[in-house]
């Protein structure tokens, strides 16, 4: 499992209130995709998957305030790895019955 935590935030800021979710719970997301957008005092900042897989725990609600470096959300890589795969798998059957 991989933790997303809330960084980017200058060094003056400590917290940050989420404002829109881009992808629900059991999701599959790429490594750099927008998950989640948050206001700031500066304004608004997106916080990237950091990795690939499905998008397994979201932690906080929009609108709820969050601390710098909490985590905002997991995403379990080895489910996107196994997903990853069975494309793979499918795509080679594929190709094996065109020949």
């Amino acid at each position: 499992m991989i933790e997303v935590t809330l960084s980017g935030l200058a060094k003056d800021q400590d917290e940050a209130t989420i404002q829109t979710w881009f992808f629900e719970e059991g999701d599959p997301v790429e490594e750099g995709d927008n998950l989640v957008e948050l206001i700031t005092e500066d304004g608004v900042i997106s916080i990237q998957a950091t990795a690939s897989g499905i998008l397994a725990e979201v932690y906080y609600d929009e609108g709820e305030l969050v601390a710098k470096g909490e985590v905002l959300c997991t995403i379990d890589d080895a489910a996107g790895k196994a997903e990853k795969e069975d494309d793979e798998d499918e795509d080679e059957e594929e190709d094996e019955d065109e020949k």
